[in-house]
């Protein structure tokens, strides 16, 4: 009752306008230690209700799942639950170079394409659902034109940091919803232990972000993936095809073998002899690696290419051991990737991870047979 007497005559002093601003001010105060209490249980309390997986394995497991009822998602035919199975996708360029190895987060990607670039080196398309909880996502780098085209088959949100003018340009042309570092930097950050320029880094949960917040200013509408052909996991159906545990890719001044592990059921990816690993010392490897040959254009001293994207051509696909050979074919700008065997049907991919070679009609591999 004293403090609540000594209250009153404190306030009298103020004039009412006065106490009205002290009212205001106390509602804003409490109503931040609300949401600051909030933000706290979500985060560091409640428990998250996702689904994580082994992307190159395609093994399944799902954490507190709302429902029983499971469907494979269609980037990559993995098991999740159904409200899961068609989960928005993000895209990130990721770098290749030697110097910017060991990748973050590589190992957990649901789809891949490898592309040379300038001075014959690759890059990567690294593809992610959107449930995916990845801490760390990178070294990204600059975007390139023939990128975009399958980003955009995938209605993907495409991370990059700056591009070829061609690229940059295009991305306004062909309206791709992208996150471009140079011009909305909070939603990466740049690594001070590693050099530039192959310390720029995201994470899912700034990509969630972005999404959520760029999507609504951009007008950005998902619409349903137009998913490939998956057997059914642990499936023990037949798949006909000429023996292929492994392949060779000359790109020059680097050399790429995929190599059947028959244990694990995978490929795994060497360069130049040496198994590859992200960060966390996961080994990359793929459930398919799809060979996708095309014709490839040097278009000045720099060593830009022009890769044709859109049209058909030669591929072959190695799943479970076996190569397929057929053909590969991209309709228009919107339509998927698709691949086909001998007997022009759709070829059946293994879930899980999938990785995309793209090579040019005179660049040198070879199909390694041999069964187990």
């Amino acid at each position: 009752m004293f403090g609540g007497i000594l209250g009153k005559k404190f306030f009298r002093k103020f004039s009412k306008q006065r106490r009205h601003i002290f009212a205001a001010l106390f509602v804003i105060v409490l109503g931040l230690l609300i949401w600051s209490g909030f933000l706290w249980w979500r985060l560091f309390i409640a428990e998250p209700k996702y689904a994580t997986e082994s992307a190159s394995g395609g093994e399944t497991a799902v954490e507190n799942a709302s429902t029983s009822t499971l469907a494979q998602r269609s980037i990559d035919g993995v098991m999740m639950p159904v409200e899961q199975a068609t989960s928005s996708l993000f895209a990130v360029m990721i770098d290749n170079f030697l110097e910017s190895r060991p990748p973050a987060n590589l190992s957990q990607a649901s789809l891949v394409w490898e592309a040379p670039v300038e001075a014959g080196l690759t890059r990567l398309l690294t593809v992610y659902p959107m449930s995916t909880q990845l801490s760390r996502i990178g070294p990204i780098r600059s975007a390139r034109p023939y990128f975009l085209d399958w980003a955009k088959e995938l209605n993907a949100l495409y991370l990059h940091v700056g591009g070829s003018d061609q690229a940059l340009a295009d991305i306004k042309s062909k309206d791709i919803f992208d996150l471009n570092e140079f011009y909305r930097g909070w939603y990466f950050w740049r690594d001070r232990a590693r050099a530039r320029p192959y310390n720029v880094y995201t994470s899912s949960e700034l990509v969630n972000a972005a999404f959520i917040k760029e999507g609504a200013s951009q007008d950005f509408a998902p619409k349903d993936l137009a998913g490939w052909i998956y057997r059914p996991e642990n499936s023990e159906a037949k798949i006909y095809g000429r023996f292929g545990k492994g392949l060779f890719i000359d790109f020059g001044p680097m050399k790429v073998e995929w190599k059947y592990n028959w244990e694990k059921k995978v490929y795994e990816k060497y360069e130049d002899d040496v198994l590859q690993k992200d960060e966390s010392g996961a080994v990359i490897a793929a459930k398919n690696v799809a060979l996708q040959i095309t014709s490839i254009e040097i278009l000045d001293e720099v060593g830009r290419r022009q890769i044709k994207t859109i049209g058909s051509g030669k591929a072959v696909v190695l799943t479970y051991g076996l190569a397929i050979d057929g053909m590969w074919q991209k309709k228009d700008a919107d339509s998927r990737t698709r691949f086909f065997g001998p007997d022009t049907k759709e070829v059946v991919f293994d879930p899980g991870t999938t990785w995309i070679e793209v090579i040019g009609n005179t660049y040198s591999y070879e199909i390694t047979a041999g069964s187990q």
